[in-house]
């Protein structure tokens, strides 16, 4: 597992803080919680990728939503924010 995994997979366990990856180790741990094992980690960075696209469908379908009860397009609600 290289870093960037073992980023992903600490956020996905909900770690947004408090540690610091270097090359392919955890080289800070400042959480009450103990850290998770190797194995938890991997799990979680499995279902990062899935989480964020999740994410990013239900953020998308809440905007056309808006969209749609304002009767505007994108483009145009663009226009209005930009």
């Amino acid at each position: 597992m290289n870093g960037k995994e073992i980023g992903k997979g600490l956020l996905q366990l909900g770690f947004n803080s408090g540690w610091a990856v270097t090359g392919d180790k955890i080289t800070l741990w400042e959480n009450d919680e103990p850290q998770p094992s190797p194995t938890e980690i991997s799990n979680a960075a499995k279902l990062w990728e899935t989480t964020q696209l999740a994410e990013a469908e239900a953020k998308a379908t809440a905007r056309q939503a808006i969209l749609d009860r304002l009767g505007i397009t994108a483009d145009e609600a663009a226009l209005l924010l930009g």
